[in-house]
């Protein structure tokens, strides 16, 4: 009973235990990595603040409303007037007769005290007619602004993908060096066993022994190195898409799917245009020219019409009084830098529409280049691949030489080397490629999600 419960423990262990390893795709690495990227994050915090701007700037089509209220309280009346009591000589009509006016009107004294509080409330909607094309400009400007955020979240996006790919295939091209490194380490020890088998039987001297244990030790330092180098890169890979770092990290995908340049190649004139700088240097160009604009209008007159409500609580009484204006205001003394400062938009303009002439030469070459490399890529598989089955049958040969004792021990020791390090040489060239696929589109402006 006890050793059937044993059992079962050690069966419910195997079974669950490669459940623990953290298998992850590329597809989901992309994911993760667009959900966790702080650049990108960024650079959408950006997009949001450049739509609220936006929206910010359609506001100023619309009047502009201010309200205004004030109370004043007094220590003593602000209006104090005192008048003695006095006798008018009344007026016949004769003027020959007023210094000597026989008949007089009397005035009492007179005490005025007032205005020891007023309370104001004032209202007013101001509705410009004419900025000098500032407000529609500066809307303009403002979805200008939105659109250069968008491609920037674009570039950052694509960036971001094509990191994960790179980091993702040198991770495939590791794991598959660990597996032909382990295939060649048992192959070393199966050839251990002959050899000391061999040696036992007085057939071949220790040295053909210690030559393979020799072969031996340098598989295991170089999967020392390898696995060093996995871990570096999985801990590197994990903090690029934000998430945990784990040893049980594993790749689904191995290198497979090689397809010819060919199958990617758009013209450099097309892929120009599809990248997010080229689109952004054009924007560029475009906010220099509504800057300009901007710029104009605050010489020009500018007209505005209003209304105004108030609401006035002093001398015991209260009363409403309504108001309407219209304003023009023309900034004279402005003209005289104006000119100055046209000349200097002017400029600008010139200098971006030049910034946008280099930097599209600048991108394009960048486009032939990455072309260049990926043309050269697929050669270097192609030569990976000759290399390895020259290897292979080299290293056939000398196995069936071995087998009828027409060689050494050493040479089919190098036989064996040269196959490995020719199966690297195919890992390092396809995952190389994989890697110049994704910098190509990237300079296309095609990346893949």
């Amino acid at each position: 009973m006890n050793f059937l419960k044993i059992y079962i423990l050690l069966f419910i262990g195997l079974v669950t235990f490669p459940a623990l390893a953290q298998n992850i795709t590329l597809e989901k690495s992309k994911k993760l990595a667009l959900k966790n990227n702080r650049i990108l994050k960024e650079s959408k915090l950006k997009l949001e603040a450049s739509e609220k701007v936006k929206q910010n700037a359609f506001t100023k089509y619309f009047p502009k409303i201010s309200a205004n209220a004030s109370a004043i309280r007094s220590s003593d009346y602000l209006l104090d007037i005192k008048t003695p009591e006095m006798n008018l000589p009344v007026y016949d009509g004769n003027p020959a007769n007023i210094g000597t006016a026989t008949q007089f009107a009397y005035v009492p004294p007179i005490s005025i005290q007032t205005l020891d509080y007023a309370n104001t409330a004032l209202i007013t909607a101001v509705q410009p007619l004419y900025t000098g094309g500032r407000i529609k400009n500066g809307n303009k400007l403002a979805k200008l602004g939105t659109e250069i955020s968008k491609y920037q979240v674009t570039l950052s996006t694509d960036q971001i993908l094509t990191k994960t790919e790179n980091y993702y295939w040198q991770l495939v091209a590791l794991n598959e060096k660990s597996v032909t490194l382990n295939s060649y380490e048992k192959l070393l020890l199966r050839l251990q066993k002959e050899v000391q088998d061999f040696f036992d039987a007085g057939i071949v001297t220790k040295s053909d022994l210690l030559k393979v244990k020799l072969e031996l030790n340098k598989v295991e330092a170089n999967k020392l190195k390898l696995d060093n180098g996995t871990e570096m890169l999985k801990m590197v890979f994990s903090q690029h898409i934000g998430i945990p770092y784990k040893s049980s990290l594993q790749i689904n995908d191995s290198i497979i799917n090689i397809l010819p340049p060919e199958n990617y190649f758009i013209k450099p004139t097309i892929g120009l245009k599809n990248r997010p700088e080229y689109n952004m240097l054009n924007k560029a160009v475009d906010a220099g020219v509504l800057q300009k604009k901007m710029a104009k209008g605050k010489f020009l007159p500018e007209l505005a019409v209003g209304a105004t409500e108030l609401y006035l609580d002093a001398y015991k009484q209260k009363n409403n009084y309504g108001l309407a204006f219209a304003t023009i205001s023309i900034p004279i003394s402005d003209w005289w830098g104006g000119s100055y400062k046209m000349q200097e938009h002017t400029i600008k303009i010139k200098i971006a529409e030049n910034n946008l002439v280099e930097k599209s030469e600048l991108l394009k070459l960048q486009i032939n280049k990455s072309y260049i490399n990926l043309k050269n890529s697929y050669k270097q598989i192609e030569v990976a691949k000759k290399s390895l089955n020259q290897s292979l049958a080299y290293q056939k040969e000398l196995e069936d030489n071995y087998d009828a004792g027409l060689t050494s021990t050493s040479d089919l020791l190098e036989a064996r080397a040269i196959t490995q390090k020719a199966k690297d040489d195919l890992i390092d060239a396809k995952s190389t490629y994989k890697i110049k696929v994704a910098n190509y589109l990237l300079s296309i402006g095609k990346t893949i999600m």
